[in-house]
């Protein structure tokens, strides 16, 4: 259809030209008016319900919808919603949430969470945290709410946010329990496009644990140094988050023939490999022989070789503290000198 002023079409809406005065748009733009003005003549129309229909479809009272007067009340719909304050959908409640520190125990906090439409003010492990002047509510384990609460996840959500809040668990995140709690909640509601929500507080606060404990694991593949124990190697590391499980791969691989420990002091816990089986068992203490006399001439064997291989003129304390950061050094052995 041409404009009968000019007869040319609108080349961006391939219709005829918003002209002022061509009379062809005068009346549609007049007829969308009065459709905007004209009130709803049926008692159940599909956008008072809360469910709009699409343009040109039937209502629940199988009257056909028109499409502009369709297209106005699903706006007016819209605004509507937007206009009326959003409530929470599970209202902050001061109220301390405590647990066994397990994986299966914050499942069941989910739970209780879930079922009880209440947000706690915080969610503790026994034995940490303060005396508060909140209620406590002790959340028991059970095997049955975890696993609900656990595949519920991967159907619900994706298999990328489950893995996310297992590795966010082990990682050394400010009450991680909480923030994890706000991103299930959140996850439930939008589905698996909530990991691409990164500029959301609530999934980017998770994505930025989970790279800083991948960042540390992937460090400590090469800054660990085992040393010999009469046919055990044994090595001690202090990272910040979790990183044993993601360390094993790696040293069962590469050591598949050997015996070794790994102990992490900071979370008094150890890696065992034997007989090619691999375990992670808690140790309180993890006291060290004295290393015999062959071990003591391969470390300095090992300190020789690293002074060697410096070049003094190239020297730069300050770049290598950027990619050998000064908290592992007390672990490695031909760094632990220079904290003397």
């Amino acid at each position: 259809m041409k404009c009968p002023r000019d007869d040319l079409r609108c080349s961006k809406y391939n219709t005829v030209r918003h002209c002022p005065g061509c009379p062809l748009w005068q009346g549609i733009k007049e007829a969308r008016q009065r459709n905007l003005r004209e009130p709803a003549r049926q008692s159940a129309q599909p956008w008072q319900t809360g469910y709009p229909e699409r343009e040109g479809q039937a209502g629940q009272s199988g009257v056909s919808v028109q499409p502009h007067a369709a297209k106005a009340a699903q706006t007016s719909f819209s605004a509507q919603r937007q206009a009326q304050p959003s409530s929470p959908p599970y209202a902050q409640t001061p109220v301390a949430y405590t647990y066994d520190g397990s994986m299966a125990g914050f499942f069941c906090c989910v739970f209780e969470s879930v079922v009880l439409r209440e947000l706690p003010s915080v969610i503790l492990p026994y034995g940490q945290g303060q005396p508060m002047l909140i209620q406590t509510k002790e959340i028991l384990s059970d095997p049955d709410k975890s696993r609900r609460v656990r595949d519920s996840i991967p159907v619900r959500i994706s298999e990328e946010a489950l893995d996310l809040i297992e590795t966010v668990f082990l990682s050394c995140l400010e009450q991680k329990e909480l923030r994890m709690l706000k991103f299930l909640l959140l996850a439930y509601r939008e589905g698996a496009k909530v990991l691409r929500m990164l500029g959301h507080p609530d999934v980017a606060t998770l994505l930025d644990a989970e790279k800083h404990l991948m960042k540390e694991a992937h460090l400590l593949k090469g800054f660990v140094r085992f040393s010999d124990y009469d046919g055990v190697l044994a090595a001690h590391i202090s990272p910040k988050n979790f990183v044993l499980p993601f360390l094993a791969n790696h040293f069962c691989e590469r050591f598949a023939e050997e015996e070794f420990i790994l102990y992490d002091k900071v979370h008094k816990a150890a890696l065992l490999y034997q007989n090619h089986r691999r375990s992670i068992v808690r140790l309180e203490e993890m006291p060290f022989p004295q290393a015999a006399a062959v071990e003591e001439r391969y470390r300095a064997l090992w300190k020789q070789f690293y002074q060697s291989i410096t070049i003094e003129a190239r020297n730069n304390p300050r770049c290598r503290m950027t990619h050998m950061p000064k908290r592992y050094w007390e672990n490695m052995t031909e760094m632990a000198e220079f904290l003397e």
